[in-house]
């Protein structure tokens, strides 16, 4: 493993990593055990401080690291779902769009395999603190909270890890006399972690949100069992997927929103687990409103001022004032069924000229976050577990159980609030394909789900190898490269096949 992410440091390394880059965490001396017990856990306040930065890390102001839209960005490059305005001008972003990424694209590495690993070493150095302090430091329910959250975290790097990457080392430990040369762990073996974190987590975390003041910011028993339900559908584990599905559904805590609108408001009963924007960024919004949104939206102004910009030389020089950075695919853009109300509630356009080489292509991009101000407190957070993800987990859990009257049921609930009809699937298979198409229309630009979806499904090949950018192509490209750097110092790593 990189030295810079896991040199042994201690508790003030951590403190220090959550405060700045790795330059500052390589140049802290090692400190007596004493630090861990007397600085850091002196106190249940300033224990949970060390909790607070790990969040925080998460969403940097800098921005568009795997946990604060880079997810959304660069796995919907690598699927069907996105396209860049930047285009071959970008080789380091276009490498995800054509699936031709290398070991030395420093974007899967700045991007995601740094951050993930970064944030996994500070969750051990919690888990590691947490359960070192004394009972006069942390009373029992401190230090369960404290854990059982950390080993959530743990786990949901690791199911990002181990998605994007295949074959992952498993860092369990703060110690760099272990971490130091790991090889790579198998990904059963990485999964089964992340079930024994998962269990452990649901059995320390409490049901309610009260630990964050009734704001559902902090991970708490449900949004265990929500990622436990999504690790069980990955793992074809049917009858888990739909308990665990079954147990979010039946809970008062949640209900769909009836309004497509609220759904991404700030503790929305649909919302299981949502992160707070990091409040120096500017807009205070996650990153998706950077990357997603353009300076003006076409939408919103009448036809007799946005005319003269639909004449091609107008056009060419004025179209990225209404184009983001990165917009919906034409095929993701024509998935949606007539009057399906999530195309207008959480997608907007920008016509094009009928002339060459537009033709009258309509761009449509993501809007399911809006405009923030700088430290004004938003009205959205960025939501990582949602309660319609589980009704689609149930629905598909079902199918291969044969209950294929509760998945129609399951499947028409997400269909009824969008505006849809109920579904004719009927048979096994229309149903699997149903349901589908129902996971790419509700939760596009959300987490990665499009991309892992075709993966885990099988689909992947035939449907990302009939993308003309993507050609020729092969199946190792499923998986990310290990990043050249990291097998430089690591002689125990190697790289994904076909890299």
């Amino acid at each position: 493993m990189n030295h810079c992410l896991y040199k042994k440091i201690g508790w003030l390394g951590v403190v220090l990593l959550m405060a700045g880059g790795c330059k500052k965490f390589v140049t802290v001396s090692q400190p007596q055990n004493t630090v861990t017990t007397e600085v850091l856990f002196a106190n249940e306040a300033q224990a949970a401080s060390s909790l607070a930065g790990l969040y925080s890390q998460m969403m940097l102001p800098n921005g568009n690291v795997w946990s604060d839209g880079g997810t959304a960005v660069y796995t919907g490059l690598s699927s069907d779902e996105m396209v860049s305005r930047f285009g071959i001008q970008n080789p380091l972003t276009y490498a995800f769009e054509s699936s031709q990424l290398t070991s030395t694209n420093t974007q899967s590495s700045t991007l995601f395999w740094g951050p993930l690993y970064k944030d996994v070493y500070v969750a051990n150095a919690i888990i590691e603190g947490a359960g070192a302090a004394s009972a006069v430091q942390l009373s029992d329910s401190a230090r369960h909270q404290l854990i059982g959250e950390a080993k959530f975290i743990r786990a949901f790097c690791y199911f990002y890890l181990t998605n994007l990457f295949g074959d992952v080392p498993l860092v369990l430990s703060t110690d760099f006399n272990k971490t130091n040369l790991l090889g790579r762990t198998a990904q059963a073996a990485v999964y089964t972690q992340i079930v024994s974190d998962l269990k452990d987590a649901e059995g320390l975390l409490g049901p309610y949100y009260s630990v964050s003041g009734g704001e559902r910011i902090r991970p708490n028993k449900w949004a265990v069992i929500a990622l436990e339900a999504r690790v069980s559908l990955y793992q074809k584990d049917w009858k888990d997927a739909d308990d665990q599905a079954s147990a979010l559904i039946g809970n008062t805590l949640f209900s769909l929103v009836s309004n497509l609108n609220t759904v991404f408001a700030k503790n929305s009963t649909e919302s299981i687990w949502q992160m707070i924007p990091n409040v120096v960024k500017l807009p205070f919004s996650p990153d998706d409103i950077l990357d997603f949104l353009p300076q003006l939206s076409w939408s919103a102004y009448p036809p007799s001022q946005t005319a003269i910009f639909l004449i091609p030389s107008f056009y060419s020089q004025y179209s990225l004032i209404f184009t983001p950075n990165y917009y919906l695919s034409p095929s993701m853009g024509k998935a949606f069924e007539p009057n399906d109300q999530r195309r207008a509630a959480w997608a907007d356009y920008t016509p094009t000229p009928s002339a060459a080489p537009w033709n009258g292509d309509t761009l449509w991009w993501p809007k399911k976050y809006t405009q923030g101000l700088q430290n004004v407190a938003p009205a959205q957070y960025y939501t990582v577990l949602r309660l319609a993800e589980q009704y689609l987990i149930r629905a598909e859990a079902r199918v291969w159980e044969g209950n294929t009257t509760g998945a129609l049921a399951d499947l028409n609930a997400i269909r009824a609030r969008a505006g849809l009809p109920p579904s004719t699937a009927s048979s096994s298979d229309d149903l699997l394909a149903a349901i589908a198409q129902e996971r790419r229309v509700e939760l596009f630009a959300e987490w990665g789900h499009r991309y892992l979806d075709l993966k885990r499904t099988g689909k992947a090949s035939a449907v990302l190898g009939a993308i003309p950018a993507k050609t020729p192509w092969h199946d190792y490209q499923l998986l990310y490269p290990i990043p050249q750097t990291e097998l430089a110092t690591d002689p125990n790593l190697s790289q994904n096949q076909g890299y």
